[in-house]
């Protein structure tokens, strides 16, 4: 695969600012162990936490072939908008990165979380790049 783009790159003579690649992987909010805890130093009173209680969610990164890391599309599982961060200083964090906070019943990328991300995020860089270049 790689050299195959790297033909169509040199052929097209298409820029490496305008070469996207994706990857998607799953990550736990609770690393899975044999056990977890998460309590405050010194507390008496630790609730151990099993593998039923993690809460993965699905991570997508685009990558530029320049070396740019475009912001993170991430999918979480749930049903409604309440499973979002709520307007705190973590989503303002999440918001100020252009991160792409999205949702569904299976927390998988699809289709229409793929369009959201595109329509958002790549759509606007690649238009930004394409005046910057003036192409």
């Amino acid at each position: 695969m790689a050299y195959w783009i790297t033909y169509l790159v040199n052929v097209y003579n298409i820029l490496s600012d305008l070469v996207v690649n994706s990857d998607q992987t799953s990550v736990h909010f609770i690393p899975i162990t044999r056990y977890w805890t998460w309590e405050s130093k010194g507390s008496k009173h630790i609730q151990v936490l099993k593998v039923e209680n993690k809460r993965p969610i699905i991570m997508v990164v685009f990558l530029i072939v320049n070396g740019f890391l475009l912001p993170l599309h991430i999918v979480l599982k749930r049903t409604t908008h309440h499973c979002l961060p709520p307007s705190n200083e973590g989503e303002d964090k999440c918001m100020n990165l252009g991160w792409d906070l999205t949702f569904n019943e299976n927390h998988s990328s699809t289709l229409e979380t793929t369009k959201q991300f595109v329509h958002k995020i790549l759509l606007p860089y690649l238009h930004t790049q394409i005046c910057h270049l003036g192409l």
